[in-house]
This record gives structure tokens, sequence and C-alpha cells, in this order.
């Protein structure tokens, strides 16, 4: 008997040593290849000031170094970033016909982290930036490129991995070829999925919400989001009133700083919520992160610093088109926030 016990105790034992290896070698492969996913190695960025250097800059001047304002930055290499797309489909992820069909980006997040400085920033944006866009026809040919909001990009390709890839390039385009190490495209119908996954989200409306034609929520509410609810805050909007896309996506900012801190705080309490959700959410979602990536960026960001000031919007005016509402983006504020979030002084004296 006490032999059997010994023997059934080593076997536990054995079985918890393996899955912590296993669990060690699934974070190691997951680190990796998100390390390796992205060819890119820093945004291209060239400024008079860079073009102007001093002799003695340009001797031990280094690729990917720019001058600004005075001072030399580089990319910052302990960066990852990540491309959210929430695309404007209700059902299961599908293929679909080489087209239009393949559903516009209405909502667009950068998630930004840096293993260095563990934390977390955030950058919003607008469904209705104008910049370059990809044209392709039904066969999937490359037709032109045009200048239009860059949301309708996803609705180029496949509806799945080949609209995503679409849609990076644009918005690696738009930040000046930054390297963006994964993508996840997600369709609404998800977000009731992953809203309860954290307990739902506490916040003050800060609009009106209808649902039809009846006020759900009114502005200045305390309310508690679960399910349907979470999904109309996020997704509500009149499409006969101006800038009304500005206005969700200042709820869809509110909402997200509220839920990343949530989100964080589940993972700390059970890292298991992570392979649940990634698990429910499969079906609405195309991502080139696979789960051990996943495996390995859950428990490192759980302890990331994130706060309201890490979420960043890009600046800039919307105008009324011809026929759709377009979002002009402040070039300068735009490259002010790309030095910020994406690079770090060097010192050239060493």
């Amino acid at each position: 008997m006490k032999k059997a016990l010994i023997i059934s105790l080593s076997t536990i034992a054995g079985l918890i040593i393996l899955a912590l290896i296993s669990a060690l070698v699934i974070r190691t492969v997951g680190k990796s290849r998100l390390k390796n996913s992205t060819v890119e190695t820093h945004p291209v960025i060239i400024t008079e000031e860079t073009a102007l250097a001093a002799p003695e800059e340009k001797e031990k001047w280094e690729e990917g170094w720019i001058k600004y304002n005075g001072k030399v930055y580089e990319y910052n290499d302990d960066i990852m970033t990540f491309l959210f797309m929430g695309v404007d489909k209700n059902g299961k992820v599908k293929q679909v016909a080489e087209g239009t069909n393949g559903g516009q980006a209405d909502a667009l997040f950068l998630l930004v982290l840096d293993s260095k400085k563990e934390t977390i920033s955030v950058i919003g944006i607008n469904r209705n930036t104008m910049t370059d866009v990809d044209v392709y026809n039904e066969y999937g040919d490359y037709v032109t490129t045009t200048k239009a909001q860059i949301a309708v990009q996803h609705g180029f390709g496949n509806g799945v991995e080949e609209s995503c890839e679409y849609q990076v390039d644009a918005v690696r385009k738009l930040m000046y070829q930054l390297p963006i190490h994964g993508y996840a495209a997600i369709n609404m119908k998800a977000i009731p999925i992953i809203n309860d996954a954290v307990g739902g989200v506490n916040l003050q409306a800060i609009e009106d919400i209808y649902k039809g034609k009846k006020k759900i929520i009114s502005e200045g509410d305390n309310v508690h989001l679960k399910g349907e609810e979470a999904y109309l805050y996020l997704r509500d909007r009149d499409e006969d009133e101006f800038a009304s896309s500005d206005r969700r996506l200042a709820r869809q900012k509110q909402y997200l700083t509220i839920f990343l801190a949530q989100a964080k705080s589940a993972v700390k309490n059970d890292i298991g919520v992570v392979s649940e959700l990634y698990k429910d959410i499969t079906p609405y979602m195309t991502t080139n992160v696979s789960f051990d990536e996943v495996a390995y960026l859950a428990p490192e960001v759980s302890g990331y610093q994130f706060s309201e000031s890490s979420f960043y919007m890009i600046e800039g005016e919307t105008k009324m088109g011809e026929e759709f509402e377009e979002f002009y983006p402040d070039e300068q504020a735009l490259y002010d926030l790309i030095i910020k979030v994406f690079y770090r002084e060097v010192d050239t004296n060493k």
C-alpha cells in the first residue's frame, strides 16, 4: 500500500513537472515567434535635421536613427505592436469571394507593449482616416492605390487572413512603415463574450445609446455593461449625425481603458481565463497570434503598467467629403506621437 502511494505521488509529481515544462516550452516558442514575426526593423522616418546632421554625428550614425528637435532617437526594439480590428460583421468568421465583401474595420487600435519598461500603450485610429488604400478586383488582382477611409481596406480580399494583411499594410503605411508583430480581427458578435469574460465593465455613459429607436442608456448613467449592452455601447452611432464616428471612438477609448484594467486583474487571478477566452472567440476571430504566443504574452502583460494617459488618439479633423465623412490626421501630431511611443533618445556622446 505504501509502495503504491509512493508510485502514485511520483506519478503526480511527474505530471506536474511535465506540465510546467510544457508551459515553459509553449511560452518560449511563443516569445520567439512574436519577436521574429515581422521583417521590418523600424519605421521609415526621415527628417531635415537627420539629413543635416553634423559630420561628427554621421561618423557614428546607425541605421534607423533620426534627429528631431535637436535630439537623436532610435526605434525602441523592446516594443511589440499588435493591430486589433473590430469588423462590422455579426456572425462567425468565414471566407468570402474576392471583391469588397470582407467587412470594414470599424474599430482600429494598436496595442503597444514595452517589455523593458513593462508598460502598455494603446493608439486609437479613426475609421475614417484618409490614407493610401489598395484596391483589388473580384479576381484578387491589384488595381490601384487611392486615398480613402482606412476602414474600407479590410473589405477587400477574402474576409479572413488576406483582408487582415491588407489592413495591416494600410496601417503600416499610415504609421511610417511601423513594424506590426501580430493582428486580430474580431467580428462584433464576439464583444459580449469578451466583455463578460472579465465580469462586465462599469462606467459612466458619455452618450445616449439606443437599441433601434429605444433609448437603453442615457448620458451620465452609471452602468454595468453586460452582454448586448456592451456591444451596443461600442457599436451604436447615428450615421445621419456628423462626426458620430468620432464620438463612438471616444466611447471605445473610455470602455477599453476600463476593460484593460479589469482584464489584467482577471488574468492575475486566473491565468486560465486567457485560454478559455481564446477558445470562445476563435469562431469570431481571424488572427496570426497563436495560442502559444498568447500563453507567453498573457502572464507577461498582466503585470505591465497602463493608465488613461497611455491611451492615445491620432489627432486631426473630420470633414464632410462628397459622400462620406473624411478624417485628416494632423501630420505633425502623428509624427510626434510616433516619436513619443516608439522611439527612445540616444546618447551620442558614449
